[in-house]
């Protein structure tokens, strides 16, 4: 913790906003609409955080595209029911559902950002509507409508939103329909935006309109409390060039979760789990706030997809890049060390992960831990994932990547089942028998260990719903992780996005927003942009009450 007792601050305004994601930039836009001076510092090089790279799409129940077919209790009573009583507060779910639908109408009457229901994305539960209640056949989801950023933003901020290497391709948002090829190439000469960055793009140009002064690769280090704890202030800088900011109103902390800080991972999570987020999101604030009291919940919880790694593209530290998949769909299987089928890769993604977690009594330890392993036949190589992909065939097959790179050791390729298994460490005996029972039933289309025909479809996944045997070789493998698009414990907040204390009620001064705030949908996934929606409502609930908040003498 950080003494302001000497009171010297190398610049104040109001309010310190902390990341660059949805809730960041609306908390920050909310304030300065109501008067405040307001500085925006973030991280990484790029603005945007987790939201640019997404979708851009937002769970918003009873929003004024559906409101005349939706209602309140029904929102309330699905959440609730898949919260199942682990919501770390739960008159936070009510709270999100009533404030929702106002704060997604004063983004589009305040920025340029255009919604539209995501047509064909209902809920995610609604193909069980008998089993989970108040689900409904039709979007709450609204996806951004694409927005010429280099035009609006001018080169230099367009080229800041970050880039996605994940939902491809950028330039088109969800919900518009297919667009033609000459549109498309148009977009991207012309610097459009789509999904997360038609989200981001607008609220970043309604700031810079609005004098906000928005500064990326400026990590905040510190918070600044006085002698009563409140937080006045923020350290920000790289080492060696650190900057003491006052805040006379408060600070918000809207960086991200924890995903990449394997230590809070490990710690809190429990196993480990593939992030398909910025390098940026390592529980900085978390971090910060802790040291200040601050309550934290639902630090167990995550935003779950699948990850596979692709076999020769890198990220930026050099490590493999991973993608979002969940199998390789019909004509591949997921098992676990130990041969054994354990998941189906066609279930709603933010269930995907959980398996991999399972305590078996009758062998205690964790039957399913991570690595688990997707295996497939001939027909899977050189799509998807794998688009890469050569077998170069012969007695000792092999795999070859682009100007014959050889393949990483958790990709592997073999002329049988049994051969296959001893590469992956399986015993042969029982992966041939989990492959043989498989195929035998999807050869008349069918699937009874986990084709749950009411609930496994194509609407978020691979297409799984088409069941076909595996078939012939070369057959392969390729490593399937547990991943997350985001942690979603964090900060608890109350309904004005206030900081809870340990020590006190509140944590006067300090406000909290998106994945660095204990998930107010109590960790659920109800529909398409359950992280997004959240982010944006609570950074909205943040900014109200800053607007609104007298300033401090600091």
């Amino acid at each position: 913790m950080s003494s302001s007792s000497d009171n010297r601050w190398d610049e104040v305004v109001d309010v310190v906003v902390v990341g660059s994601g949805a809730g960041a930039l609306t908390s920050a836009l909310v304030a300065r609409e109501g008067g405040a001076t307001v500085l925006v510092v973030e991280k990484a090089e790029y603005i945007g955080g987790t939201t640019a790279v997404s979708g851009g799409d937002m769970w918003i129940p009873n929003n004024h595209h559906v409101a005349d077919q939706d209602s309140r209790d029904e929102a309330l009573a699905y959440v609730t029911r898949l919260s199942d009583g682990r919501a770390a507060d739960p008159h936070m779910i009510e709270v999100y559902i009533d404030s929702a639908p106002e704060a997604l109408q004063y983004l589009e009457a305040h920025t340029e950002y255009v919604s539209k229901p995501h047509t064909g994305l209902d809920d995610y539960y609604s193909v069980v509507p008998g089993r989970i209640p108040g689900t409904k056949a039709f979007p709450r989801t609204c996806s951004a409508q694409p927005y010429p950023a280099r035009e609006r933003l001018g080169e230099k901020w367009a080229s800041l939103v970050h880039p996605s290497p994940w939902i491809e391709p950028q330039e088109v948002s969800y919900g518009e329909g297919s667009i033609t090829d000459e549109e498309l190439a148009r977009r991207k000469r012309d610097g459009w935006r789509g999904k997360g960055g038609a989200l981001i793009a607008p609220l970043l140009k309604a700031l810079l309109d609005r004098e906000v002064d928005v500064r990326p690769s400026t990590p905040a280090r510190q918070l600044v409390t006085d002698d009563s704890g409140a937080v006045i202030g923020v350290v920000v800088g790289e080492d060696g060039k650190e900057r003491r900011v006052g805040a006379r109103r408060g600070v918000v902390l809207a960086c991200g979760g924890f995903e990449w800080n394997p230590e809070m991972v490990k710690t809190f999570l429990g196993y480990d789990v593939q992030p398909v987020t910025p390098w940026a999101n390592t529980g900085d604030g978390h971090q910060m706030a802790m040291k200040v009291g601050a309550k934290l919940g639902g630090m167990t919880g995550f935003f779950s997809y699948g990850v596979m790694h692709d076999p020769w593209e890198k990220r930026p530290d050099g490590g493999p890049m991973p993608q979002m998949e969940m199998s390789l769909g019909s004509g591949s299987i997921i098992v676990n060390q130990h041969g054994r089928r354990f998941m189906h890769g066609g279930y709603t993604y933010n269930d995907f992960s959980h398996p991999f977690s399972h305590f078996d009594q009758r062998n205690p330890g964790f039957t399913n831990k991570a690595p688990g392993w997707c295996v497939f036949g001939v027909e899977h190589w050189g799509k998807g994932v794998l688009k890469d992909a050569r077998v170069v065939p012969g007695d000792q097959v092999r795999v070859e990547g682009p100007g014959g790179a050889p393949a990483p050791e958790w990709l592997v390729v073999a002329n049988t089942i049994g051969e296959l298994a001893e590469k992956i460490g399986v015993d042969p005996a029982v992966l041939e028998e989990t492959v043989s029972t498989y195929d035998k039933h999807a050869e008349k289309g069918e699937d009874p260990e986990w084709g749950d025909p009411a609930q496994v479809r194509k609407l978020t996944g691979p297409e799984t719903v088409d069941i076909h045997p595996i078939g012939e070789g070369p057959y392969g493998a390729i490593q399937q992780w547990p991943g997350t698009i985001g942690t979603n414990g964090g900060l608890r907040i109350d309904p004005d996005a206030r900081v809870l204390g340990n020590d006190q009620p509140i944590v006067d001064g300090l406000y909290a927003s998106g994945n660095t705030s204990a998930s107010v949908l109590g960790g659920t996934y109800p529909g398409g942009g359950s992280c997004v929606g959240p982010s944006m409502v609570t950074g909205y609930l943040a900014g109200r009450h800053l607007a609104a908040k007298a300033p401090r003498d600091i």
